[in-house]
């Protein structure tokens, strides 16, 4: 495998003329610290195909959790319950501040 990784990284970076390690800089983090950051956040990531124009609404995105806050759905990997919460467990509430929202990339 780092046989693979470097020969992989000197391809790319010769190919679009750049240094350094292929993934060096894409990841970030940021700690969530208040609710309101929070909800934000997950609007964000919910929004985010919509954003993209790849659907008209959050759910018709199939590779996305949103299912499982707004619908009966159950996954055993995706926690719902921190988010939820936050609108005293209602998903129908969750679902209206998701998508009240128009435009979150422009907000964030």
């Amino acid at each position: 495998m780092k046989e693979l990784n470097e020969t992989y990284a000197m391809y790319f970076n010769k190919k679009y003329e750049l240094t350094g390690h292929v993934f060096q800089g894409r990841y970030g983090a940021e700690l969530i610290e208040d609710r309101s950051y929070l909800l934000d956040t997950s609007r964000y990531i919910h929004m985010n195909p919509v954003a993209a124009d790849l659907v008209m609404f959050p759910l018709e995105y199939p590779w996305s959790s949103y299912r499982y806050y707004v619908t009966q759905s159950v996954c055993p990997f995706v926690e719902t319950s921190i988010i939820l919460e936050q609108f005293q467990n209602s998903k129908a509430q969750y679902r209206d501040y998701v998508e009240s929202r128009t435009s979150p990339v422009a907000e964030l």
